[in-house]
């Protein structure tokens, strides 16, 4: 095998509890998170070097892009001596809290593997992910799952009820670091819990568990845009909207495709980037 293309899903956060800050810079999470139907397709090559561009100039190439991280961490730890030529089709809003970057060096990881047939177990995997970022060992499994420290214990959950998912993506994106930096500028001692969320996720009770979405970072973005792309898609029909991630994206959930392709089509004439998409059980790449 020289090549395949694999599809790197997106996610969205149904809770995201922020716990407090380490000595390392980082932030320990509590957080629900579940991939959709929204994807990446990434493209591998087998190169002499590792090579990553896109096809968009707003997402970085080469060594900027979390893409190029992944590979060049898959071969220091395979002592392969050979590369990987990366072209990454971007379909995921960036600065959207929506772990498209992450995804896409999900699939590199995922990826180099099948290529290489390195056979590289689920556990060292995810070891190497959370070398990359803190997303990606979520998106290496793909799902529904409670993630907590930076990201890299993941609990299985139950999988989402039968639903559809709108995504509203404003014309404004937050970086991760932004959004962290005004979240630690708050004086905030109350701590949200994910837990009543998961016991509803567990008993398929869909309306239950969207009256329990939150988003702690919600306490520190205070963009209008996103109140009233909220707003808007309660009074069109939604159980439950919430901010996913550090932001900017927003996501409804619906009973139904047709309410949600409804509040779509609403979205999409007032000029907003907007997605219906559906839960992804487990996120296997679909190889193609």
């Amino acid at each position: 095998m020289q090549k395949l293309t694999l599809r790197a899903y997106a996610k969205i956060n149904l809770a995201l509890a922020i716990q407090n800050k380490r000595s390392d810079g980082y932030h320990n999470l509590s957080t629900i998170m579940q991939t959709v139907s929204v994807y990446d397709r990434v493209s591998l090559q087998k190169s002499d070097n590792i090579i990553c561009s896109t096809n968009k100039n707003s997402i970085p190439s080469g060594e900027k892009n979390i893409a190029f991280k992944a590979a060049k961490i898959f071969f220091e730890f395979t002592k392969i001596n050979a590369g990987v030529n990366i072209f990454i089709d971007k379909k995921i809003p960036s600065g959207a809290g929506m772990g498209g970057g992450s995804s896409d060096a999900a699939a590199v990881l995922f990826g180099l593997n099948k290529l290489y047939c390195t056979n590289i177990s689920y556990d060292t995997m995810i070891k190497l992910a959370s070398k990359v970022g803190a997303d990606v060992p979520f998106l290496i499994k793909g799902g529904t799952a409670l993630a907590e420290g930076i990201g890299e214990i993941i609990t299985n959950i139950q999988p989402l009820p039968k639903c559809s998912i709108l995504i509203v993506k404003p014309n404004v994106s937050i970086s991760t670091s932004d959004a962290y930096a005004r979240y630690d500028m708050l004086f905030d001692e109350s701590k949200t819990n994910v837990n009543f969320l998961i016991s509803y996720i567990e008993k398929g009770n869909l309306e239950g568990l969207c009256f329990g979405l939150f988003n702690d970072f919600e306490k520190a973005i205070d963009i209008s845009t996103i109140k009233k792309i909220k707003e808007k898609i309660m009074v069109r029909g939604a159980l439950k909207s919430c901010m996913t991630g550090s932001g900017s994206a927003v996501f409804g959930i619906y009973k139904n495709f047709e309410e949600a392709n409804r509040a779509r089509e609403e979205f999409e004439k007032e000029g907003f980037l907007s997605f219906v998409c559906e839960p992804v059980k487990k996120n296997n790449f679909v190889i193609e």
